[in-house]
């Protein structure tokens, strides 16, 4: 999976002097390469995921009517109308992920032609998005745990109290906060010589105290975590922007909806590679992995285990055929192949003793004449050799001829007939 935001969403995408940030990571767990270059100079993926900065987007919690797919998009416009500056049709709308008709749920809104911009300058240089998300959300309530104060939670944690991250986007610094309440943005501009009041860093509605709480995660960009803990006089967590946009393409947040979403078979291919890779690779599926190949490992021991057997088995009925062959005919002391050479023997007692052999020509006349089953049916023509004959010049019609051919077959006999002659030979052993 490929992980790319632009290094300046606002500024005119052209595919010769955006710069973008990426990261790449073959099981979604961790960050294998990472970087800023041009366009051109990105590193190919099939799986490619754009990143908004927060800014990018507005965020609205909003109750859904229940109405069907097609009219969800003009039902998101009236809703949204009055909470929006500008006109609302120039906007992009998506859903929060699992948000359906009938429930309230978050939704987030961008300027529709800039993030068609960005995703058609992707694809022109011949790398298709697979899926859009944001690189900050608003937050899922939950309880606040026990801890001691002081203590902020880690990155690892999906739902601090509240979560704070200073990074650039282009030539400016921005503070941007998430909580259970949406997403705000705060520009920090140079020279700023105190932070800004607490209560603008959240969106309303919230407690103006609450970001002092003791849970709350402070973040910053590496490059930026000095001039954060010297502006705002507490400690910042150093965050790689490669760290974010991994954490960004981990989520299930995928903004390609309505006017921009992918087709049917493009979201079912994402979810396969997606549930591949962390089947693969992801710590939570290593149980599973290890199971997948015990019980493979055990196929195979005993797929070899009966294949064992029934070589032994075959080797033991071979060597007991070869034994009676030579324990009969004690003159044989090379086996090649026991069963035809016990027919050879049993052919060569037949003949001292005076008995007709099945390839004699009395034994093939009378199979002949068994078959036939009382028609006159009599060839003019007759060829023997030892073990085969060939009768020819017959005095019946081809279908008489024909229908013999198929009783001695069906009898064991040897018998081909090319419209001319029958040529026949004894069943073999």
């Amino acid at each position: 999976m490929l992980i790319v935001t632009p290094s300046d969403f606002n500024a005119s995408p052209t595919a010769a002097s955006t710069l973008l940030q990426w990261a790449s990571t073959a099981d979604g767990q961790r960050v294998d390469d990472h970087g800023e270059c041009a366009l051109s100079l990105l590193p190919r993926d099939d799986d490619l995921v754009l990143v908004l900065p927060p800014r990018a987007l507005s965020w609205h919690r909003i109750a859904l009517p229940r109405v069907n797919a097609a009219r969800l998009r003009a039902a998101l416009d009236g809703l949204l109308e009055d909470r929006v500056l500008g006109d609302v049709e120039a906007l992009h709308h998506a859903l929060a992920p699992g948000g359906k008709p009938g429930e309230t749920v978050w939704v987030a809104s961008g300027d529709k032609s800039r993030l068609r911009a960005w995703v058609h300058l992707l694809e022109k240089s011949g790398r298709s998005v697979s899926r859009i998300a944001p690189s900050l959300w608003p937050l899922l309530e939950s309880p606040v745990p026990v801890a001691a104060a002081g203590v902020s939670r880690s990155f690892g944690f999906d739902e601090p109290t509240n979560l704070h991250w200073v990074h650039a986007d282009g030539d400016q610094v921005w503070l941007c906060s998430a909580s259970v309440l949406g997403v705000s943005c705060v520009p920090l501009p140079d020279g700023l010589s105190s932070p800004p009041p607490m209560g603008a860093l959240l969106p309303a509605g919230n407690d103006p105290a609450s970001p002092a709480g003791s849970f709350d995660t402070w973040m910053a960009d590496p490059a930026l975590a000095a001039m954060a803990e010297g502006l705002f006089n507490r400690r910042f967590e150093p965050v790689a922007p490669s760290a974010w946009l991994l954490r960004a393409g981990q989520t299930d947040w995928n903004l390609a909806q309505f006017d921009l979403s992918l087709s049917s078979k493009a979201r079912r291919t994402q979810r396969f590679k997606r549930l591949w890779r962390d089947f693969r690779r992801a710590p939570a599926w290593r149980a599973a992995r290890w199971g997948l190949a015990a019980m493979v490992a055990v196929q195979i021991a005993g797929l070899n285990a009966a294949a064992w057997q029934e070589r032994s088995s075959l080797q033991a009925k071979q060597q007991a055929v070869r034994d009676t062959l030579q324990q009969t005919f004690p003159q044989v002391t090379l086996v090649l192949d026991a069963p035809v050479q016990m027919q050879r023997e049993v052919a060569r007692l037949q003949q001292a003793s005076g008995q007709l052999a099945a390839g004699d020509l009395e034994s093939l006349l009378a199979a002949i004449d068994q078959a036939a089953a009382g028609e006159p049916l009599s060839a003019t023509q007759i060829a023997y050799t030892p073990g085969e004959g060939r009768f020819g010049g017959w005095r019946a019609s081809e279908d008489q001829v024909r229908a013999m051919q198929q009783t001695l077959q069906r009898g064991g006999w040897r018998a081909r007939f090319d419209g001319n002659e029958l040529a026949l030979q004894a069943p073999q052993p």
